[in-house]
């Protein structure tokens, strides 16, 4: 008897314990609730006092974020490189290849023909010719622009621009190892 009892109050005791979890659990939910609904209204709140503050000073912070957007998209479209380090200070060049071939025209059977025009940077040859779809030049570091219009039989055309920027050949200091110890060498 006192171990079907004592079966009993334990298994009270198990179920009251996991209805206590479950009501406590609803509470803290309920409370997370408010809480989450009082910032998201005093976000709100805020938001509107700052966009009702200063109309024009917030048109123009966004077109400033916008052109800045711009400007980093930019940069990141940049096609960065650095010359081989090749124990020769003779050598200041570096070959890129630019390689427009897997270009197609959705319209099946349609002709595409390749045009590529550098817009800016110290004046590079194209080589094999402006006209291929894969080029290639060799250039000092700097910064060059160039522009492919590939065009179909029809005349429609679709134009991308490119810059490549050529880092300088890195060239690391000799490092100095030296001892000051007393004696001579002339001895």
């Amino acid at each position: 008897m006192d171990k079907e009892l004592n079966y009993l109050s334990r298994e009270s005791i198990g179920k009251g314990v996991a209805i206590f979890s479950i009501i406590a659990s609803f509470i803290l939910i309920y409370q997370w609730k408010e809480y989450e609904t009082r910032v998201l209204s005093e976000a709100k709140q805020a938001s509107a006092d700052t966009l009702s503050y200063d109309n024009d000073r917030s048109i123009e912070t966004a077109e400033k974020i916008d052109l800045l957007e711009k400007m980093a998209m930019a940069e990141r479209e940049k096609i960065k490189v650095m010359v081989e380090h090749d124990n020769s200070p003779l050598t200041k060049t570096y070959p890129m290849i630019m390689d427009a071939t897997n270009s197609f025209d959705p319209d099946v059977g349609d002709e595409i023909q390749y045009v590529w025009k550098q817009i800016a940077g110290e004046s590079v040859e194209i080589m094999p010719n402006p006209f291929s779809g894969k080029v290639s030049f060799e250039a000092e570091a700097g910064e060059y622009t160039f522009e492919l219009t590939v065009a179909d039989d029809y005349g429609s055309k679709a134009t991308v621009t490119r810059t490549v920027v050529i880092e300088p050949e890195p060239n690391t200091p000799p490092v100095i190892d030296m001892k000051v110890r007393q004696g001579s060498e002339l001895n």
